[in-house]
């Protein structure tokens, strides 16, 4: 069936990076029950590269959603999100809107851990569920 209202569907973008600075993107579009939903007339492209529908790894527990690995520099990401062929939205996550940027070690020290650096907010207008985005971020903050 073929999405075209796009307020049946809620868009979470979560960004993880773990202690092994293992990285991951995670767009989830889920229906008004909180199902995952595989947009098969449609895709998910971040930084011009459309990304799978798959299971997250990264502080996700196998989650499944739109998986996008960053490459070691990157810290802007926009994200397109096409519900159908046609029609689609597009959003920038960079430090001018909420997103803090991943850390980089700055310590090469073998016995220092470094902190999780967690934070959540909402980018409006959207035409998803509640007129909104919910981005969520778990990152090392060393």
């Amino acid at each position: 069936m073929e999405i075209t209202d796009p307020q049946l569907l809620r868009v979470k973008v979560k960004i993880e990076q773990n202690v092994h600075d293992e990285k991951e993107v995670q767009v989830f579009v889920r229906d008004k029950n909180s199902r995952p939903v595989d947009l098969l007339g449609g895709r998910v492209i971040v930084n011009e590269q459309s990304v799978p529908f798959d299971r997250a790894q990264v502080n996700a527990a196998g989650t499944r959603g739109y998986i996008y690995y960053p490459r070691y520099n990157e810290q802007i990401f926009k994200i397109t999100i096409y519900w159908n062929s046609y029609d689609s939205h597009t959003f920038i996550l960079s430090p001018q809107n909420g997103w803090p940027g991943f850390k980089n070690s700055s310590c090469s020290c073998s016995n220092y851990e470094p902190n999780q650096l967690s934070g959540n907010y909402t980018l409006r207008p959207a035409p998803f569920h509640d007129n909104e985005i919910d981005i969520v971020y778990n990152i090392m903050n060393w």
